[in-house]
């Protein structure tokens, strides 16, 4: 019998699980949530800089490569509304069949971080097998609510309005030239926040510089862009309209990224520990959340949804949305093709069904890339690599173009970089100050 005044202490046992140590109480619930942490701890992470440099590369490739392919199918199909369709309904297939794999396979479901898919495993070695199959959810998805509805359908919105004017710009201009005003975007950022007194970065002659040289890059990437062979009227008038749709596709994703910034929030619920490595950027196929009220979120306690639900749901909302566009505005032209009636005034050249697949499946993992980055890296780290990709993306698209690289364009590009490189300098060093500062 203990002492009395003195209380015996429970002996808790000591599990090891590649490498890392946790305690497992006799309380079953403490078990259970503890045993849940240390199965999503002992994910395998991207633990070398070759591996984060492979991963780098395979991006900037594949985003290269799916901006070329998306040029080439709309040269020879140019039906926008068709090709976003496409996309939203392959992507929303592929990330099904995906999150198929991960709920049989659990290894396979260890490989991506926290929050890429719903929470199937809650897995723990003292725990039987049985009781580790009655703790996977039931579903693949989470099933359709109310909350589900209203966080994807502004951001489906988004989606179908955006990539119809990046893919109608894609289809008159260059993709050097999208890909250079898309870097305008801090600007919009910048301008939207101001308008909706949203709290944004102080406005110092860094910030000021760093905006110049990124419209001064933009614009002489543009000028030279459109220096085209062809003298024809006509395609000088449709290169003015497609700067103009991709300035509005620009914009929309700018309004996108403000949106889920103000509203949202994503933060896995079972792996509080990496809260350094933020979903706070915009270049994703899928919009990223940040907390703004801490003290108002934890009040509303509001759901948290995982990257594969949202691109699910958001890629069907899109396909809905635009569905009643297509069948208006470009469905007559595909029926006059595939039958063909009046072929010789349809605007199709041909119907490549590979590049359809290659483009959608390039799509699909540059977002698998997305989210493993996201949440591998840190937010800065992460924005640097997307600032990287465009110029990648530029400098890939002249090398397809096969026209002689002016010093002008090179000198364009090193303003762009430069302008890029001092807006994040100016956002870090603003964030820094916001987490030092007393409250």
């Amino acid at each position: 019998m203990a002492p009395v005044g003195k209380v015996k202490k429970k002996k808790c046992k000591q599990k090891n699980w590649h490498g890392v140590t946790y305690a497992f109480y006799n309380n079953e619930g403490t078990r259970r949530k503890r045993g849940k942490r240390c199965f999503n701890s002992c994910r395998h992470p991207l633990g070398t800089m070759h591996t984060l440099i492979f991963l780098c590369i395979s991006w900037y490739f594949i985003s290269s490569l799916a901006s070329q392919v998306t040029k080439q199918v709309l040269t020879v199909c140019p039906l926008p509304l068709f090709l976003g369709e496409f996309q939203f309904i392959y992507t929303a297939v592929l990330a099904w069949f995906t999150c198929y794999i991960a709920y049989s396979f659990p290894g396979f479901y260890r490989i991506f971080p926290n929050g890429t898919f719903p929470e199937y495993y809650i897995d723990d070695r003292e725990t039987s097998r049985a009781a580790r199959k009655e703790s996977k959810l039931s579903s693949l998805i989470i099933p359709p609510s109310n909350p589900i509805l209203q966080t994807v359908l502004p951001l489906g919105l988004f989606q179908f309005v955006g990539k119809y004017f990046g893919h109608t710009a894609t289809s008159l201009v260059p993709v050097s030239t999208v890909a250079s005003i898309k870097t305008l975007s801090p600007m919009f950022i910048l301008l939207l926040q101001k308008i909706l007194k949203i709290s944004t970065l102080k406005i110092t002659l860094t910030l000021i510089f760093s905006l110049c040289t990124l419209v001064l890059g933009v614009w002489i990437i543009v000028q030279e862009d459109n220096r085209s062979p062809a003298s024809s009227n006509e395609l000088r008038e449709f290169s003015k309209y497609g700067v103009i749709c991709a300035m509005i596709s620009m914009f929309i994703f700018v309004l996108q990224n403000i949106y889920g910034k103000t509203v949202f929030t994503y933060r896995s619920q079972t792996d509080e520990s990496q809260s350094n490595s933020g979903f706070s950027r915009q270049e994703s196929p899928l919009p990223l959340y940040e907390k703004l009220d801490e003290k108002l979120v934890a009040k509303k306690k509001p759901k948290s949804y995982d990257k594969l639900t949202l691109m699910i749901y958001i890629s069907l909302v899109g396909f809905c949305l635009s569905f009643g566009w297509f069948i208006t505005l470009e469905f007559a032209v595909l029926f006059r093709y595939f039958f063909q009636i009046n072929s010789s005034s349809t605007v199709i050249k041909a119907f490549p069904v590979s590049l359809f697949l290659l483009n959608g499946t390039f799509h699909f993992i540059q977002a698998m890339i997305t989210f493993h980055l996201l949440g591998e890296v840190s937010t800065l780290t992460y924005s640097i690599a997307n600032l990287m990709k465009r110029f990648a993306i530029i400098a890939v698209s002249w090398v397809f173009i096969g026209r002689r690289i002016t010093w002008l364009q090179v000198f364009g590009l090193v303003l762009n970089t430069l302008g890029l490189f001092l807006y994040e300098r100016c956002t870090s060093q603003s964030k820094i100050k916001a987490k030092i500062r007393p409250e």
